[in-house]
């Protein structure tokens, strides 16, 4: 024999004689997937805390940068305001009255363009930088168009910036704006302050002087501070409504962090403007490193699972496969065959399971043959004795002799009662069949009802329908009346009211059901449902050989189950399938007698 051969059966030996405790340790031990991807995940969250956390840190930095940059420039600005509302001659004509000809007029603005344009930048959109004045109660200043610097006060009064400017203060930010230079829009920021003639008090207020200041100047440190190229840097009000932004798109929407998801988001407040500096980046961008790592990461864990779920496969087809065997033979004995054969060649655990079920199996087999063929003559002698103890022709003789004299009498109710009477056993005994017509069944419970109406009386009624397609249907010989019986004994015997007991039958799917509905008092369902499973010790004898007789003749699936009406009362559901012929009975009944 080949050493390969030999190899392979000394591991077959040794693999399959070991105890499967053992088998186990031995296959888990290759199983690495646990601690691979314990390892990697530890790894991987400890170096993405570390990167996001280095990330942030630059993000801060950045931002706190920027915030610095536009509080200085805002802050140039106000020094530039400053200097503007407090030279000579803007102090001078802010503290004089109006000009009274159209000379004066025209000097006065000529004087406030000379002194704006030395501050004025227009030539480049990032550094604009655009004053003007307007004056109150200078409404001769719109007939002139010398200057765009200077105009009546008339042309912002009716603005909202204008109505919640400030008395006092060193200058307001009233947002985003727009101006024309050289045909040409620009986006700004403006910025106002109210203006006051300081040389005379009794002057209470003189005009605004706004700063048009260009707002490229702020996107370029935005843009120039990005993280990333996918990066979004903006700065919103307290509305959270977007004021700066080199993306068009968004101004003046309003900011929600919510809505952003796999976005790394940094704020930074720029308190003397009350503003929000907002940086919005794609992980994806920011973690390029990461992402590799990652990808390795997934890689190994890949590789171990698919090792892992080979050894996996390998073990558990190694042990399952006599597992299933065994089930599969349950599953044969579970049908009613005991005629099994295992085999197993293995010399483990599982060989001593195997033997050990087989001959339990047999042993079972053997007790189920003898209880069978028990059962099956007890019920045969409890029957024979039964009838055996009427003779049918004195019975029926004596009724019918009894029933002449009542009618002789004119007692039509004793006649009707020993009608039925005689109807009930005629139906009962049915030759000694136990196997009789649906037909027959009804017209037995109808019997037994008709002399309990005369018995009780007002005290109980009673409704029967049977579909007509089922009547030629076989049945088992006295299912019914037990179940009348014991609904008028426990139900209706004990409220005070009239009782109804309605008796209907259906046929669906080629399954007959029988519906007994009473409104009694009713009772406790599972104790009922358990007393005909055998699953209770008690003595209602009549119900539980009812369900038997069901299922012995019908199968398991069959028989009686109770249920609550919605009202009051208890329903008995009877089933057995729709057969006509003595074939289409689930047993072979040859000791029916």
């Amino acid at each position: 024999m080949p050493s390969g051969g030999l190899k392979t059966t000394f591991f077959n030996r040794f693999l399959f004689t070991i105890s499967i405790r053992s088998r186990l340790l031995l296959y888990f031990i290759f199983l690495i997937m646990l601690p691979t991807s314990i390892i990697s995940v530890t790894i991987y969250n400890k170096s993405t805390d570390i990167i996001t956390h280095k990330i942030n840190s630059s993000l801060e930095e950045k931002l706190n940068i920027i915030a610095s940059n536009i509080t200085q420039k805002f802050q140039a600005v106000n020094n530039t305001s400053s200097e503007i509302y407090l030279n000579s001659d803007l102090i001078r004509i802010l503290s004089s009255q109006r000009p009274s000809d159209t000379t004066g007029i025209i000097s006065e603005m000529s004087n406030m363009d000379k002194l704006l344009s030395n501050y004025t930048v227009t030539n480049n959109a990032q550094d604009l930088l655009l004053p003007r004045i307007y004056l109150f109660n200078r409404p001769e200043y719109l007939l002139h168009s010398f200057t765009n610097k200077v105009s009546d006060l008339s042309l912002i009064e009716k603005e909202k910036w204008y109505m919640q400017l400030p008395n006092r203060a060193e200058y307001t930010i009233v947002g985003l704006d727009e101006v024309v230079v050289s045909s040409v829009k620009i986006k700004t920021i403006k910025i106002a302050k109210r203006l006051f003639g300081l040389d005379d008090m009794s002057i209470k207020f003189s005009g605004v002087l706004t700063v048009d200041i260009g707002a490229d100047y702020f996107n370029t440190i935005l843009d120039q501070s990005k993280p990333t190229i996918g990066s979004s840097t903006f700065i919103i009000d307290v509305n959270k409504s977007i004021i700066i932004s080199s993306d068009d798109t968004l101004l003046g929407t309003v900011f929600e962090p919510n809505k952003r998801d796999n976005i790394l988001s940094a704020y930074e407040r720029i308190e003397p403007l009350n503003w929000t500096l907002v940086s919005l980046t794609p992980m994806n961008e920011l973690n390029g490193e990461l992402i590799a790592f990652k990808k390795v990461i997934y890689t190994v864990i890949v590789v171990c699972g698919i090792l892992a779920l080979l050894m996996a496969l390998f073990l558990s087809e190694n042990i399952s496969y006599p597992i299933r065997k065994l089930v599969k033979s349950m599953r044969v004995v579970q049908r009613g065959n005991f005629d099994i054969t295992l085999e197993y060649k293995r010399n483990d655990e599982f060989a001593y399971l195997f033997h050990s079920y087989t001959k339990m199996v047999r042993d079972i087999k053997e007790l189920i043959d003898k209880l069978y063929v028990s059962e099956v003559m007890k019920k045969e002698a409890e029957l024979k004795a039964l009838q055996a103890q009427i003779n049918p022709h004195f019975l029926y003789n004596t009724l019918d002799s009894v029933n002449w004299m009542a009618l002789e009498l004119n007692a039509t109710r004793i006649s009707t009662m020993v009608t039925s009477l005689s109807n009930f056993f005629r139906y009962s005994l049915s030759k000694g069949e136990t196997i009789i017509s649906l037909r027959e069944e009804k017209l037995q419970v109808e019997s037994y009802l008709i002399i309990q109406k005369i018995r009780f009386q007002e005290k109980l009624d009673y409704s029967i329908y049977f579909a007509s397609d089922i009547l030629d249907n076989l049945t088992v010989k006295l299912i019914l009346q037990p179940i009348v019986e014991n609904a008028i004994l426990h139900g209706i015997n004990k409220i005070r009211g009239k009782g109804m007991i309605v008796i209907t039958g259906s046929k669906s799917d080629s399954i007959i059901e029988i519906r007994v509905s009473d409104n009694g008092v009713g009772a406790d369902i599972d104790e009922l449902n358990s007393i005909v499973d055998n699953r209770s010790h008690s003595a209602s004898f009549a119900l539980k050989n009812v369900n038997e007789r069901i299922k012995y003749y019908f199968g398991s699936e069959f028989g009686i189950r109770f249920c609550s009406n919605e009202d009051e009362g208890i329903t008995v559901i009877v089933r057995f399938p729709a057969v006509k012929t003595m074939e289409g009975l689930y047993v072979n009944n040859d000791h029916s007698g």
